[in-house]
């Protein structure tokens, strides 16, 4: 079996996906990418184990906030070379082919590739408070209100290109308007419970700085410290528990650029961190900023935190909320619909509305007052990641979807016409 993965950054979501199919089954999987990530960074194992490509860079500037005019012309000029880079290597013909949707890569594929194409459909968004709207507190941009609809377009026009779509989590399928969803099944991709793991509490070096062994520790990890995933009010909550607990050590993990969210429009600030420090300065001795880190080191951090703070917005969950909850850590979330759908209050973690800073307080006092009280909610959180959504369970059944899509295909002689297949129509039961 030969699987191509296309996106524009490798590893992405596909990275370790694609070395797990190659190690465990012994799979051709390919990458097609045009950059190479930092979040996570590609390991020399799974570097190893994908036949990667790289794609030329685009021919005009494409960092930054794309204006809304111009979402659609960014995703296409990257279908169409990605598709021109296909037609040029004869070699790369595979029985399968697997795309972020939202990023458009398999619309220009017919006549290149004689295989069934998937779809990956991480997320659609919602028009108004949600997702990139939902922080009606900060000042509102131009980009809100018609930004959400071109990113969709795209998605949408990927999905009925393709012969299958998945998401990644039922909260994730549930984005899509109800006549969609037949047509997605869900498939998430599996957490690394080897590496993410419960470990003995241990002093820790991070950065030059000691972390006593019995010193309290409060995490947030996320890809960037952005609006989206709440950094300013996870700020705001470590400011008044360390008014109260002269121990306490926050440690955050995170780019300073602003994946999802407009916040240098909202603040106009060079980043979203300088601004979010700024209103409320935080004191050098009490937070450690450590940027993009090895999964290894965030595995080690996880393990240690006392607490792990997640105040996002209703968006896709982070791998972070998963990593943590294997870890063992007790997590207070959001109280939105993809955490909720995975934290059940007072049983795998906490949950509490995202404004309402007393009610988080309550919780994250209660906790760190008394932690044994609360290990069991650490050890439940680690016992539902390794029954639902450990690499062990999730990617033999990866591998079952794609092997049935390929084998559907394959028993008609030929790559079914996604044009006689009604977005609306029959599609697997949830």
């Amino acid at each position: 079996m030969h699987v191509l993965f296309l996106h524009r950054a490798f590893p992405s979501q596909f990275g370790h996906l694609a070395a797990e199919l190659s190690g465990r089954y012994g799979w051709r999987c390919s990458f097609l990418a045009e950059e190479m990530g930092t979040c996570p960074p590609p390991s020399g194992e799974m570097l190893g184990k994908v036949d990667l490509h790289r794609l030329p860079p685009a021919a005009g500037p494409v960092g930054g906030v794309t204006h809304w005019m111009r979402a659609q012309e960014v995703a296409f000029d990257l279908c169409r070379r990605q598709a021109a880079y296909l037609r040029g290597r004869p070699d790369l013909r595979p029985d399968l082919v697997v795309g972020h949707c939202g990023l458009g890569p398999v619309l220009f594929l017919d006549g290149v590739v004689d295989c069934p194409l998937v779809s990956y459909c991480e997320y659609y968004h919602a028009p108004a408070f949600g997702d990139l709207t939902y922080r009606v507190d900060l000042p509102p941009v131009e980009l809100a209100s018609t930004y959400p609809r071109c990113i969709n377009a795209t998605t949408l026009l990927g999905l009925v290109a393709s012969d299958s779509g998945y998401s990644a989590t039922e909260a994730q399928r549930r984005s899509f308007p109800e006549r969609f969803r037949p047509r997605l099944e869900v498939h998430f991709d599996g957490i690394d419970t080897a590496l993410y793991r419960p470990r003995p509490r241990e002093a820790m070096q991070l950065l030059g700085r000691s972390i006593p062994r019995d010193a309290e520790v409060i995490t947030f990890v996320s890809r960037g410290l952005e609006s989206i995933r709440g950094f300013d009010l996870f700020l705001e909550l470590a400011r008044v528990l360390m008014r109260e607990r002269p121990d306490l050590i926050a440690v955050v993990a995170g780019s300073e650029w602003s994946y999802y969210a407009w916040d240098r429009l909202h603040t106009g600030s060079p980043s979203f961190k300088d601004w979010a420090t700024s209103r409320a300065p935080v004191d050098p001795s009490r937070f450690v900023f450590l940027g993009q880190l090895e999964p290894e080191v965030i595995a080690r951090i996880l393990a240690r935190s006392d607490l792990h703070v997640y105040p996002t917005v209703p968006f896709v969950p982070s791998w972070s909320l998963f990593d943590a909850m294997s870890c063992g850590a007790v997590v207070l979330g959001s109280d939105v619909g993809a955490v909720a759908d995975l934290v059940e209050p007072g049983r795998t973690g906490l949950l509490a509305p995202l404004f309402d800073l007393d009610a988080q307080l309550d919780l994250a006092r209660r906790v760190l007052d008394d932690p044994a009280a609360f290990a069991p909610i650490g050890r439940a959180a680690r016992d539902r990641i390794e029954a639902g959504y450990s690499m062990d369970v999730c990617i033999p059944r990866l591998r079952d979807y794609f092997g049935r899509i390929a084998g559907e295909a394959e028993g008609l002689g030929r790559r079914p016409d996604p044009a006689s297949r009604s977005p609306g129509g029959p599609g697997p039961d949830q």
